[in-house]
């Protein structure tokens, strides 16, 4: 009788997996880990023989198990206040949070190649057009505190960067305009970077837009330089990427900031082709790195209607967002390009058509090796 009772108890316990997620209100995306959630795949005998249907179903049960937010915010909790060094794939200092990779990320010599050929075709169709082509390289968050690391984790926790070391020597052995940030940014980390998010910091964003605008007037445009502004914390708490993935659970007055100009510049702004409200900073976002330009948008364009200013584009990922905020006060058009969701025209029918006179190619050092999405312009890189 007893084992009956064991019995019916455990297939109880089976059924009521199920039927909570049956009643359940199935959720499309998690804020925290900023990511579509899996939907539940429809039936194909195919993918069924091939063993690709199975796996399917199980990463949908693992995004929607009942009271799964709950469950992992009382783990990372729990994690959190038993000082764990890495909590999911983030290592926690006192301080500051930092990506944990596991096992040493091998950096690729044909990936190395593969880019530097891209860019110097690029350089080239630039140089044929009259553009200035310039290309920003920033370190990452996790570069500039990599000495943060405990010693222990000095092996696997962070990327190996024995190649994008060289990759601005490479560059200029080009004759492709290289400006690294390294030396200004890392001078004054705690500045330029936030200590709980991936990116730099708006402070970051404004020392990395003033060596543009040098480095841009240096090569004969005549841009003008936004110098009176006043940077300012904004109002509500910041939760930065990798606090994001720790649900917000780690304490930490790591800010958001906002710029105000002394005298503003009236602009238009459309995004994807579609007139959209004039404005760099997204009210709906103000906790998160996205009120920077709304976030990642595949093709932004903001007119000043100054035409004796010159026209810039600007690729590259979520880094140029802070940088946008600022950059098209020097500019009567400005432009951006983020290649891992425009897929309109190439970048060669892009300038074609555009006509910019800078190209600035916004780059992590991160991600410098990367052959998708803004690491592969032309369709090149692909291997």
């Amino acid at each position: 009788m007893k084992h009956a009772i064991k019995i019916l108890l455990f297939c109880g316990a089976l059924l009521l997996l199920p039927a909570a997620m049956l009643v359940q209100k199935p959720q499309a995306y998690s804020y925290y880990e900023n990511r579509t959630l899996a939907e539940f795949p429809a039936f194909d005998m195919g993918q069924v023989l091939d063993g690709s249907y199975f796996p399917q179903v199980e990463a949908y049960i693992s995004d929607h198990f009942p009271q799964r937010t709950r469950l992992i915010r009382w783990n990372i909790r729990k994690d959190l206040a038993l000082h764990s060094p890495v909590v999911g794939e983030t290592v926690v200092t006192e301080g500051v949070l930092l990506p944990y990779y596991g096992s040493q990320v091998d950096q690729d010599a044909d990936a190395m190649a593969c880019e530097l050929d891209m860019l110097d075709r690029l350089n080239r169709c630039c140089q044929e057009r009259g553009i200035l082509f310039l290309y920003v390289g920033l370190p990452e968050q996790s570069s500039a505190f990599r000495d943060q690391y405990p010693p222990y984790l000095k092996d696997s926790g962070f990327r190996d960067t024995a190649l994008t070391d060289r990759f601005g020597d490479s560059l200029a052995a080009r004759g492709i305009d290289f400006l690294d940030m390294a030396p200004y940014l890392l001078a004054d980390r705690a500045r330029f970077y936030s200590t709980t998010d991936h990116h730099y910091n708006l402070y970051g964003a404004y020392e990395t837009y003033l060596r543009v605008m040098e480095a841009v007037n240096a090569h004969g445009c005549t841009a003008s330089v936004t110098e009176d502004l006043t940077i300012t914390p904004v109002d509500t708490a910041f939760l930065g990427s990798r606090n994001r993935q720790l649900y917000g659970l780690f304490q930490t007055d790591d800010p958001l900031y906002t710029a105000v100009l002394a005298e503003p510049i009236p602009f238009t702004r459309e995004d994807n082709g579609v007139p959209v409200e004039p404005t760099v900073y997204s009210e709906a976002d103000r906790e998160v790195y996205a009120y920077y330009m709304g976030g990642d948008i595949a093709e932004t364009t903001i007119r000043t209607d100054r035409p004796a200013l010159p026209d810039v584009l600007v690729v590259g990922d979520s880094f140029t967002n802070a940088l946008e905020t600022i950059l098209y006060t020097s500019f009567d058009e400005m432009r951006s390009l983020d290649f891992r969701y425009y897929t309109e025209k190439s970048i060669y029918e892009y300038l074609e058509s555009y006509q910019p006179d800078v190209l600035l190619y916004v780059r992590d050092d991160l991600s410098y090796l990367e052959t998708d999405g803004n690491g592969d312009l032309d369709g090149s890189a692909v291997r």
